[in-house]
């Protein structure tokens, strides 16, 4: 057989593992079927129950006459496009590394004040190496297991088990989403506050309600960060906004219009800032809206890449049992598994470049 050459074949029998090629042929060389009183296999066998079971998917061709191979590649295939188109939002704003340990450790940014000026034939002056305390990242095994019993097979009900891991593709993908609003939602995560010099303002987070005042004092809360030692400041240039769903016209209204007008009929003459142009428009680059971040008023304000790290040790995994007698499930209960996996870890990598309100409030816009 060439072997640019396309096979299609019919399972006949699956579970004695015999099938039929139906590759269509040119006209001198088919044969009577009149003259085939039964099928037969590649091998020329004759083979029992040819109608048992028929496996035909549209542009799909089997090189193997293995039922669970033939299904796990099916299964795989539908794993990995559900999970790969399933829209998640949290690579808009994490920095996203690859890791090979089981925990990384991450060192906070600190300054090493500003480079003094050296004279002509002077030594250059050692920096501090007495770097603030550091974080862990700890990455943890996710994913289920699938069984597909030996009636599943022979009912013709190949269809709803291959729905299955559609189901498993977008839930892997949603719990990457989760685990990173997790993160950004546990209010256990912030603890920065100006008592403690690390910035000019205050904490960098409470319930705060989301309005013209409450966003001033968020951006106020981060570009006034520095380090604790050289109280130097970090530069800090949130960029991203999450809100939940109710938030979301509050947010386009206060931030997406270019323009401003007088409400409630107010008389009293403007001292400065009499323009229209409405000074928070775009005064972020993104705007996400997640429902993960909460049912309530809940919003995040921070530096995309510089808060939150999202470290992957593989990509998502789908292993299956063999159909025989060391396979302890078939074995016992004629039942195959299929297991899917993600391997990751998240973490708040710096809260200095974060500030999330639990408010509960709705927003005032003004």
């Amino acid at each position: 057989m060439e072997i640019n050459t396309t096979k299609v074949f019919r399972v006949l029998d699956a579970q004695a593992g015999t099938i039929q090629d139906v590759t269509p042929q040119p006209k001198s060389m088919q044969l009577d079927e009149s003259l085939i009183p039964y099928p037969r296999d590649r091998k020329g066998r004759i083979t029992v129950d040819h109608e048992n079971v028929e496996l035909a998917e549209a542009g799909a061709q089997l090189s193997t006459y293995n039922f669970p191979d033939a299904l796990r590649m099916g299964l795989q295939v539908d794993l990995f496009t559900s999970y790969n188109e399933q829209p998640v939002t949290y690579p808009q704003f994490c920095r996203v590394v690859n890791s090979s340990k089981q925990q990384e450790e991450y060192l906070f940014d600190s300054a090493v004040g500003l480079p003094p000026i050296v004279g002509e034939g002077q030594p250059y002056p050692e920096v501090a190496t007495d770097f603030d305390s550091g974080l862990i990242i700890r990455n943890h095994k996710r994913g289920f297991i699938m069984s597909v019993t030996e009636e599943m097979q022979k009912f013709d009900q190949v269809g709803k088990v291959r729905e299955m891991p559609e189901l498993m593709g977008r839930a892997l993908r949603r719990g990457e989403e989760q685990s990173v609003m997790d993160v950004i939602t546990t209010t256990g995560n912030y603890n920065r506050n100006s008592t403690t010099n690390d910035n000019d303002i205050g904490a960098n987070t409470a319930a705060t309600t989301f309005d013209a005042a409450g966003l001033i004092l968020a951006f106020a809360t981060l570009t006034t960060m520095k380090d604790r030692r050289t109280g130097l400041y970090l530069g800090v240039r949130p960029d991203t906004l999450i809100v939940t769903p109710r938030l979301w016209w509050a947010a386009r209204q206060l931030i997406g219009s270019n323009i401003t007008m007088r409400a409630h009929g107010a008389t009293t003459a403007e001292v400065y800032g009499t323009g229209t142009e409405n000074s928070f428009f775009n005064v972020v680059s993104t705007i996400i809206v997640s429902p993960e971040l909460g049912a309530s008023y809940q919003w995040w304000l921070g530096e995309r890449g510089r808060a939150v790290t999202f470290q992957r040790v593989e990509p998502i995994t789908l292993l299956t049992e063999g159909m025989n007698a060391q396979t302890g499930g078939y074995f016992e209960r004629d039942v195959l598994r299929y297991r899917a996996r993600n391997w990751y870890g998240v973490g708040m990598r710096d809260d200095r470049f974060a500030y999330f309100s639990s408010s509960t409030t709705p927003p005032t816009v003004a």
